[in-house]
Order: structure tokens, then sequence, then C-alpha cells
């Protein structure tokens, strides 16, 4: 079969590979019939997550059809529509006891290498599910592969951010960083009813974006962005900061921006080792400062998927391009290349 493999650091490739199978209690094999790449897929090529070897097949967004199933799993069977969880917890665990499957020690992820599972990716025509009935989720004949697919990763983790912020109908959010997930958490926040989000980022691409979901566009290239919020918020600040860039700069601007006993939710994945936190301004403030981790995208997917089934949340209007498979490899170029928001692609 087709698939886009790790070639070397910075740089894929599209291989013939052999079709998987079942190979462990509780797998499943699904026909992928839509994929897309992620911002993560590209922190592994450029080798900011070890573990892949050459040839390891990438992707962990997916659509499929169940093609076959173990006699162990018992939620799906042949010719089910699905969307997959880019997590596989053990499902048995302390933390998957409680539904908090994201702080799973012994969870795996597909397309992620040897340290996270060793489970082949599905930017590729099938792909093995293991631990199906908790990785799996089905989708309705009326919705489309397209509005079904981020509720697996980008959605579910924009909504989870969300959620952690605890936001409240009628609070002021800001969002600091509007790539995929930030404009995913855009969406995700509308459906606790705030007034007003602050969408806060400098590419014009992705403000416009911000501006289409709802969102107020803040160029942080063109004011200084806690004072514009104070300014139209009474000198209070946001009741709510959704952090999700991952740099230190956006955290620490996270904290001006936040009101006096407000909260931060980070969902940017932070690999710095250290950090010079402002503790008297931190402290002084009473700011809540939640760190997310790995999105519960299991324990939160059921949630995610009414707002899509529902049509409060599109998380479909993000897609920029749409290819084949075949085209993967210009598809990595255009999204290295901030030339792509979010690509999609079908075998």
């Amino acid at each position: 079969m087709r698939a886009v493999v790790f070639k070397d650091f910075h740089a894929v490739e599209l291989v013939d590979v052999p079709q998987p199978g079942i190979e462990e209690p509780g797998d499943a094999l699904v026909r992928v019939t839509t994929t897309a790449i992620c911002g993560s897929d590209l922190h592994v090529v450029h080798g900011r997550i070890p573990g892949m070897t050459p040839g390891g097949v990438l992707g962990h967004e997916f659509v499929g059809v169940v093609e076959a199933v173990d006699g162990g799993v018992r939620r799906f069977a042949e010719g089910d529509r699905v969307v997959g969880s880019f997590t596989i917890p053990c499902g048995a665990c302390w933390y998957c006891d409680r539904r908090l499957f994201s702080r799973c020690p012994d969870q795996r992820v597909f397309g992620y290498g040897s340290f996270f599972g060793d489970v082949a990716g599905a930017q590729a025509e099938y792909v093995r599910v293991p631990n199906a009935d908790l990785a799996l989720h089905g989708i309705d004949d009326s919705m489309s592969d397209e509005r079904a697919l981020f509720v697996g990763d980008i959605f579910t983790t924009g909504y989870d951010c969300a959620s952690e912020a605890r936001i409240e109908k009628g609070d002021v959010v800001a969002v600091v960083g509007c790539g995929p997930v930030g404009l995913m958490a855009i969406l995700g926040s509308w459906g606790f009813e705030p007034s007003t989000i602050y969408a806060v980022d400098t590419v014009s691409q992705r403000l416009e974006m911000a501006q289409s979901l709802g969102a107020i566009p803040v160029n942080a290239n063109d004011v200084h962005v806690p004072s514009f919020v104070q300014d139209r918020t009474g000198g209070r600040g946001a009741d709510a900061v959704l952090e999700c860039v991952g740099l230190v700069p956006a955290l620490l601007d996270s904290i001006d921006i936040a009101r006096a006993g407000g909260r931060i939710s980070v969902i940017g994945v932070h690999s710095d080792q250290e950090l010079e936190l402002p503790l008297n301004t931190t402290f002084v403030k009473a700011i809540d400062l939640k760190f997310c981790g790995t999105a519960n995208i299991i324990g939160r997917w059921d949630d995610a998927m009414a707002m899509v089934s529902s049509g409060v949340a599109r998380p479909d209007a993000i897609i920029s391009h749409r290819m084949k498979l075949d085209d993967a490899v210009r598809g990595y170029e255009l999204f290295e290349r901030r030339e792509a928001l979010k690509v999609v692609m079908t075998p």
C-alpha cells in the first residue's frame, strides 16, 4: 500500500509499504478514506519528538471504514465508519479508570515512533488500530469525513483547552495563537457562550480565519495586546486566556492579558526546560495557570462530536488544501512554509 513515511530529518516521502493486519487482541484494520497533516507531524519530522526511524509511517488524524476486527472488539464491525483518536490509551490503568485517558502512562500515538509505542501512522491507505473499542469513535452516515476528521485530534484538543479554562457564560476570552489548534480553541470556546473572543496572532491569514469563526482579530504586530484587551474590558483584562502557541513569550503575554483572578489554559506544546516566571505578578493577580498537557481526546470527544453534529462547530472550515495522498510531499512543503493552514488528503 502507499504511505507517507519519515525519510530523514526534514524529509518525508511516499513509498509502498506492506499493508498492516490484525496483530493484537482488540485490533481493528481501518481503510483510510481521509487523513490530514498536523503541526505535530512536523515535530516528528524535525526531530523534536525522538524515536522515529526511516520508513516509519506518519500521521495520526484519520477517518475511515472498518475492514476487519479481532474477535475481542465489541463496539465495531466491518463496514462501520469511524474516526480515530490520535492517542491510544491502555484502558485499564488508574488514570483510564477515571477517564483521564491522556495521563495513561502506557498510551501510544499513531506515527510517533518507538518512544510512543511504535504504531504505524495513518497517512496511508490502511491503518491498524490497537485497542479499537477505545481508540475509535463511530460516525453517523449523514456526517462527511471532513466534518468528523478533527474530532480525533485538533478540534477536541481545542475544546479540551477551552474546558480546562472553565469558561462561563458571558466571559471575555482571549485565544493567543491562531494556528489550527488555536482556531479550534475558538470554535470550542463558543460552546460555553462567552460574550467575546479575542484572537491574537501576527499572521494575517490566521486572523482572517479567526474573524470568520466569530472572534475579534488582534494583530500583535500592531497593538500592545494586554492594553488592547484591558481598554475594552473596563481595565480588567480577559476572564480566560487560551495559550495555543507553546513559546515562552506567548505564555508571559497571557499572564498580562488575563484579569486579576483570571484563568490561563495552556495547550501550546512547551519544550523549554526553564522559564523565568514573573511570580509576583502572577501571585498578586491570583492567576489560575493550567497546563493541559496532551489533550484528553477520548474523555472529551463525545461532547466535541455533539458540537459538530449539531452544527454549533464546523471544524472543516479551516481546511485550506485538499489533495490526493500522492501529493503528500507537496502538502508537507506547503504546511512547512505556512502557505497551507490545514492540508487534508484522500488515498
